[in-house]
């Protein structure tokens, strides 16, 4: 029988760390080269394999060598047999690969996961290919898509290598608050019995899903400065700290003018806890760019809704369709004619 390599794995990380000397560590690849060289010899593939496959567990989780690592396990992935087997060598080279952000190489190894999945890989690696994957949308500012992915592997989460719980959590409901709609937001992350049962453990993550959803927005702008200070230091956010602090402001904003037709700017300003320049200047850049459908008068300091009426929208798209059809009908008359 093949040996449980997840179980056993398991096993080492809770054992207690070592301290190996640059001696030490030599002579213990020596001695799996040495046992390398006698499965070859008088033992079969599986044997070769396996100790192929403990080396390169001993490079990367102990040695720290990743290049000789990696190197170890792409080279046992070529004798390996199975896609199960095959992706779980490829999620010890992508815990490497994403912990140094080489984004080619993420890319390519996910996509050949998948395939995997496809031939018929079992259904922990399937879930765990989720988090993998929504990590590296992440990286690549792919919000929706991150958010997509980890939501649907909260109740399922069996990928402690990659990721602690609490971090997981933070990813996946920061992921979520910034791109997904409010009715989702609502049965995945607010009221979803697995994110509330460790989200007062992770510092400001609750007051800020839970305020928002309930239009507190001063208490939401509270959260949100602190919940920001950390995605500037995360190594997989960090880069898109600016990106998604306007993102964040703007998805407020916009849920905070649905509610009106017209609005002060005092009134506005109030509620987020801000001051009124601050936000006139903010909104201003917002409706230049497009993104918020109003205008601000100026004398007044009101902001009014420029929003269509939704059944006004659907009749214009209505006639343009029907006009469509028309000129379509017309031409097709003419040519009928000829």
């Amino acid at each position: 029988n093949q040996p449980n390599l997840d179980m056993e794995e398991s096993k080492k990380t809770k054992a207690p760390k070592k301290k190996w000397t640059v001696k030490e560590i030599e002579k213990e690849i020596q001695r799996h080269d040495d046992a390398i060289k006698e499965a070859e010899e008088i033992k079969g593939d599986i044997d070769v394999r396996d100790a192929m496959y403990d080396k390169a567990v001993f490079l990367k989780n102990v040695a720290k060598y990743e290049d000789d690592a990696e190197k170890m396990f792409r080279d046992t992935y070529e004798k390996s047999g199975g896609p199960s087997k095959k992706m779980e060598i490829l999620f010890h080279i992508l815990q490497m690969t994403i912990h140094n952000l080489n984004l080619p190489k993420i890319r390519k190894d996910v996509e050949t996961c998948k395939k995997l999945v496809d031939e018929g890989a079992d259904w922990e690696k399937k879930n765990k290919l989720k988090v993998y994957e929504g990590v590296y949308c992440m990286i690549i500012r792919d919000f929706k898509r991150a958010a997509e992915l980890l939501l649907d592997s909260v109740a399922t989460f069996t990928c402690s290598e990659l990721l602690d719980y609490k971090d997981f959590v933070f990813y996946t409901v920061v992921t979520a608050m910034v791109s997904l709609d409010r009715k989702t937001i609502r049965e995945n992350v607010v009221n979803s019995p697995d994110i509330l049962a460790v989200i007062r453990d992770v510092p400001h993550l609750k007051k800020f899903s839970d305020s928002f959803y309930n239009f507190d927005y001063k208490s939401f702008f509270e959260a949100f400065v602190e919940i920001a200070e950390r995605i500037k230091n995360d190594k997989f956010l960090g880069d898109h700290a600016n990106y998604f602090i306007k993102e964040m402001r703007l998805v407020a904003y916009k849920q905070f003018l649905t509610s009106y037709k017209s609005v002060t700017i005092e009134n506005m300003a109030e509620n987020f806890g801000v001051g009124p320049e601050f936000l006139d200047k903010e909104l201003s850049h917002f409706i230049s760019i497009g993104k918020i459908k109003c205008k601000i008068d100026k004398v007044s300091g009101v902001i009014e809704s420029n929003v269509p009426d939704k059944t006004i929208e659907q009749y214009n798209l209505m006639v343009k369709k029907g006009d469509f059809l028309l000129d379509r009908i017309q031409k097709l008359g003419r040519a009928l004619d000829i």
